[in-house]
């Protein structure tokens, strides 16, 4: 230590000698011993040393201050009480006090600091003369370790804690040894009691290190985690299959077991754990974070490679996680040094050991699903093609060959007299068909098939798939990765989007095309379907419309899954907005197959209506509407205008009750509109006659009654048309010596509803019978004056 040397020249009581700053930095680097002697100095060296803020930066050196206990807390600083083990215990956080509490220090451990100067053996130092339990001995070192910090000598202070750093390891190796001997011996009473010192000699990580290589590394009885002799083969069960693959099931009872055996595990531990350490160190956490990140990583890495094997890779990966969460975590019994948190670790744990699983079974189910959805469609599209190609050769099979023999045959059949010949080559040809006649026969049989375009079947297959591989998913929404959880809910979502593609775009897109080649390529004048059988129907058009049904049902079956899988169990976020793909997707979905329902419905508005004119072209004779004297006249309409309204009847409503009210609206009135144009078309090119009136009457009275009874919306848009056809056809009935009045009915515009313009009304009334002999009258009074009343000048 340093010797003070007395001056008596040195007045004590002059401020200018040794100046206070110069006293204060001075302090600063003595020892208390020194400092007691210094504030002997003079009055600046006095003041110095009492200043409380000196002291308590000792206090603070020491690391004592910022534990100390506050001054609102009435403790009474006892000097009496000089025990070196407990001197630096209840520190009080108050300045005046901090002097008092530094000497207190001083004199309950400076004895034993200077002992450690001196070239001692270790065994005969005061510390273990006067220190006998380890707990003593670990406190007194600890103390001389904080006391080091103010010994502001650079050799002492130096020597001194290499010394005690020294003792600490010979102490702490001799404390292992004891604490591996207890251990060893199952005696956790004592064995708690070594920890409790290592810990206070703050060998935490020590501790760890030691219980982690007894419990988890050397510990031969986890039999569990023995790899070498692990089988994950016996998890899985060849299945018995006449198939000639092999194919494998899932031992449940094992893989429960396993889990089991595993929980069983973590809870020996967990006792023995709370036998031996408090809350201080984390031992259960350690032990429980290297058996699931390193131990139960490498089993699981095993028994899914071998799911790979067996095929049964998409069903372990969820299966596996299910029994950690339900099974593994709720059998864990509870553990004070983990904490009331110990579950939720234990979770937190197993979920960041199986991110790397779950992100990679992730990209497999999703490619699965595709793959899976893919094949159901192709298989589907083969067996269209095929049918579509046995039908061909079934019927092209029959197809003669044209050759230049066959074509002298026949040339030498136009001029043959010999008829048992004719009859043979007759009964010959009816064997065979030309091309373009197979053809005609090959779409025939297509239409037939139409409504098989599409298979609710291949759907519902499809859908199911779909549900599996979501319930597979949703095994991981509660993941407490957030990332991880969000990836799991957008990977639902694309699993829903792969669905509608798959359906949509591969399924409904092909089908509906089909469909529409066959409709568009029907020509109702040299295909007929079965006619005679099923009434006027068109029957393509009727397939179709069982199409349209079918499309129907497939959306709501995808909304119904959209709504149980996706929207009842809030997997989506943002139901109707732009950020929700699922719904974006599904809508768009649905736009495609208005837009072919649409289309279809054209072309087949289009062949009804083909239908309808074919029938008036055919059948409407010249004599129905301008009849020989003493005809009869038709009573309910001519029989081509009843079989028109036959036609009609069989296909107006083919779409109630099988596709939304507005397409049927719009259906029907473009059906109620182009019958309206073909009878206005028909009217203009036939001759009437007052007699013929009546039956023109008669039939545009069926018109109108048709419509009446099977248009139910938006009524006043298609009325009025036939309620003008119906004034038209009084033009008809009025006797030609009438003329005038047919003048006045055809000029008076307002009758007609504002249906049919000046220029239309002449020409109705050019289609009289007897319109030359009328002319001139029925013109004076349209316009005025006739031709004959015009003179040149």
């Amino acid at each position: 230590m340093a010797q003070v040397i007395w001056n008596p020249d040195i007045d004590v009581y002059d401020t200018q000698v040794i100046p206070l700053p110069v006293a204060e930095n001075i302090a600063k680097y003595l020892c208390v011993q020194d400092l007691l002697a210094f504030g002997e100095v003079s009055r600046n060296t006095r003041k110095t040393v009492d200043n409380p803020k000196l002291w308590v930066s000792k206090l603070k050196e020491m690391g004592l201050w910022d534990s100390a206990y506050p001054t609102s807390e009435k403790r009474r600083i006892n000097l009496n009480d000089l025990n070196p083990l407990t001197c630096m215990n209840e520190i009080i956080k108050s300045t005046k006090a901090a002097k008092v509490q530094v000497l207190k220090i001083y004199k309950c451990l400076n004895s034993y600091y200077s002992d450690l100067i001196l070239h001692k053996p270790y065994d005969k130092l005061n510390i273990f003369k006067d220190f006998q339990t380890p707990e003593d001995q670990a406190t007194i070192l600890s103390n001389l370790l904080v006391y080091n910090r103010i010994d502001y000598d650079p050799h002492s202070s130096m020597v001194i804690r290499d010394k005690i750093n020294a003792l600490f390891e010979i102490f702490e190796n001799a404390l292992l040894r004891e604490l591996e001997i207890h251990y060893d011996l199952q005696d956790y009473t004592k064995t708690k009691r070594f920890v409790k010192i290592l810990t206070q000699l703050k060998n935490e990580q020590t501790l760890i290190d030691f219980f982690l290589q007894k419990s988890v590394f050397d510990n031969g009885e986890i039999g569990i985690f023995d790899f070498d002799s692990f089988d994950p083969s016996k998890f899985f069960k060849e299945s018995s299959s006449e198939a000639q693959d092999v194919s494998f099931q899932i031992e449940f009872g094992k893989f429960e077991n396993m889990i089991d055996s595993i929980a069983n595990l973590f809870n020996y531990e967990s006792e023995i754990i709370d036998s031996i350490f408090s809350q201080e160190i984390p031992m259960m956490y350690k032990v429980a974070e290297e058996l699931v990140a390193n131990r139960l990583s490498e089993l699981f890495m095993a028994l899914i490679d071998k799911s790979k094997e067996s095929r049964l890779y998409l069903q372990i990966i969820p299966y596996l996680y299910e029994l950690l969460v339900s099974r593994f975590i709720c059998k864990l019994n509870k553990s004070e040094n983990a904490g009331p948190s110990y579950h939720q670790l234990v979770r937190e744990l197993v979920d960041m050991m199986y991110e790397s699983f779950v992100a990679e079974y992730m990209r497999e189910e999703l490619l699965a699903f595709k793959s899976s959805a893919s094949h159901s469609i192709d298989r589907w599209r083969e067996s269209l093609s095929r049918r579509e190609e046995e039908t061909s050769k079934s019927i092209l099979k029959h197809v003669k060959v044209e050759t230049k023999h066959d074509f002298l045959s026949s040339f030498r059949k136009v001029f043959t007299i010999n008829s048992q010949n004719n009859n043979n080559e007759t009964e010959e040809e009816e064997k065979s068909y030309s091309e373009i006649q197979a053809k005609t026969i090959i779409l025939s049989e297509n239409l037939k098939s139409m409504n098989q375009v599409l298979s609710i079947n291949i759907v519902m297959d499809i859908l199911g798939d779909a549900k599996i591989a979501l319930q597979r998913l949703l095994n991981f929404r509660e993941y407490t990765i957030a990332a991880l959880k969000d990836d799991v809910l957008e990977t639902i979502q694309e699993v829903f989007i792969n669905v509608i593609n798959s359906i949509g775009d591969e399924h409904l897109r092909l089908g509906f095309e089909t469909a529409l080649k066959y409709l568009q390529d029907y020509n109702p004048s040299k295909i007929k379907t079965n006619s005679s059988e099923k009434g006027t129907a068109i029957e393509p058009l009727v397939v179709f419309c069982e199409l349209i049904n079918m499309a129907d049902m497939i959306i709501q079956m995808i909304d119904i899954f959209y709504k149980e899988e996706m929207l009842y169990k809030h997997i989506i976020k943002h139901e109707n907005s732009v950020l929700n793909p699922a719904l974006q997707n599904k809508k768009k979905l649905e736009g495609l197959v208005d837009t072919y329902v649409a289309d279809g419905l054209n072309v087949g508005i289009d062949v009804l209506m083909s239908e309808v004119e074919n029938t008036f072209a055919s059948g409407l004779k010249k004599s129905y509407y301008n009849p020989p004297e003493g005809s009869l006249v038709f009573d309910g309409g001519t029989d081509v205008a009843r079989k028109v309204v036959n036609i009609l009847e069989d296909n107006f409503d083919l779409l109630v009750g099988c596709t939304d009210k507005s397409i049927v609206e719009v259906y029907q009135h473009e059906i109620a509109e182009r019958l309206f144009q073909v009878v206005v078309k028909t009217l203009k090119n036939t001759t009437i006659s007052v007699t013929g009136a009546i039956n023109l009457i008669s039939d545009l009275n069926l018109y109108y009654d048709f419509i009446i009874n099977h248009v139910r919306a938006n009524k006043r848009m298609i009325f009025p048309l036939f309620q003008a056809l119906k004034k038209v056809g009084s033009i008809y009935l009025i006797d030609g010596s009438d003329s005038k009045a047919i003048g006045k009915l055809v000029s008076d515009l307002s009758k007609f509803n504002g249906i049919f313009g000046q220029e239309e009304i002449y020409e109705f009334v050019q289609r009289r019978e007897d319109w030359l002999l009328i002319r001139k009258d029925v013109e004076k009074v349209m316009y005025g004056l006739s031709l004959g009343d015009c003179t040149l000048t």
